[in-house]
């Protein structure tokens, strides 16, 4: 994407956007042949590192609102690589886990995150990594406290 102004002179909210954009069209493009979304890839890697966790704490994670969440679970789950187990405490609530074939797609997928972090952070030093990851904190932070002034705290839109 060919900024309209320098990319020093682009403000932080358009360079995040384009960044982000970018990494989900390399994502995209590299997970298509396993019929995978780059979201369906960052659900099935949390659940995969977290079994049994709930909805909430699945979007939570990822900094998802709960509509989007539940779309992307319920494609996943028709998928055929998520279940859903009754949460034994709560009634309302339901584990979420990955089935045998879920399992196996993040298995072969496990290439998939290490390369594009290489890719990402090429001829960046440790300290620049450091560097980058505590802006990028001090950043989501901002945000998030905005949000909280905002009175809106766990209502994000897409």
């Amino acid at each position: 994407m060919q900024l309209l102004v320098p990319w020093e002179d682009a403000s932080l909210p358009l360079m995040l956007s384009v960044v982000r954009s970018r990494l989900k069209q390399v994502a995209l493009k590299l997970l298509a042949p396993h019929g995978v979304t780059y979201i369906q890839f960052q659900m099935l890697r949390a659940l995969f590192d977290s079994p049994g966790i709930c909805h909430g704490q699945l979007a939570g994670a990822l900094g998802l609102d709960k509509p989007t969440t539940t779309r992307v679970i319920q494609t996943l789950h028709r998928k055929g690589w998520v279940t859903l187990v009754p949460h034994a405490g709560d009634g309302r609530k339901v584990r979420l886990d990955l089935s045998a074939s879920g399992r196996q797609l993040v298995e072969d997928l496990a290439g998939f995150r290490g390369r594009v972090r290489e890719a990402m952070e090429e001829g960046l030093s440790p300290e620049e990594r450091r560097t980058i990851r505590a802006l990028l904190l001090k950043v989501k932070t901002n945000l998030d406290r905005l949000d909280e002034a905002s009175g809106r705290a766990g209502d994000r839109p897409e």
